[in-house]
């Protein structure tokens, strides 16, 4: 699955696909805008990595701040980033068009509804939170606005497509 990672008025279409994975090292080939390049990344704990790319190792640090924003630090400096899968891309876009369909990106198990209709959500804040394949999703606003219909319940199955919220 593809994400878009943004970070101010940057942004970056990232596509890994794991080739190889190890005890505590797995090797990546990542698409980072349409350009393949071959990773190795190391766990050093959960939050602090060694990331070896195009000859060079990079000490990095991720701290989760919840929404789908990241603080990232590489060699101390610090980065911020929104991550969006391509599924929540593209409910952003349509946030931009008066009214977003959130729909679910994979089958799975809603475990957490975290807001209500006719609530009012900011960009990146928490809706519920979607258990798929043993790990659990939190699914983000991709804008702000109001919560407009909630068809989904906690402990409701959903497939992918299915809508989980719609947001204007």
């Amino acid at each position: 699955m593809a994400f878009v990672v943004r970070s101010g008025e940057r942004r970056f279409r990232v596509d890994p696909r794991e080739v190889d994975a190890g005890e505590r090292e797995e090797h990546y080939l990542v698409l980072l805008d349409e350009v393949q390049r071959r990773l190795s990344l190391t766990r050093l704990s959960p939050a602090h990595m060694s990331i070896l790319m195009d000859n060079r190792s990079y000490s990095v640090e991720v701290e989760r701040e919840g929404g789908g924003s990241y603080r990232v630090s590489v060699e101390g400096e610090a980065f911020t980033f929104s991550v969006f899968d391509e599924y929540m891309q593209l409910a952003e876009e349509e946030a931009g068009s008066g009214e977003a369909h959130i729909t679910a990106p994979m089958p799975g198990l809603v475990v957490k509804v975290m807001v209500a209709e006719g609530d009012e959500v900011e960009a990146g804040q928490g809706l519920l939170v979607l258990e798929a394949m043993k790990m659990q999703n939190e699914i983000p606003a991709p804008g702000a606005g109001t919560v407009v219909s909630l068809p989904v319940q906690e402990g409701g199955k959903v497939m992918t497509g299915d809508t989980l919220a719609v947001i204007e």
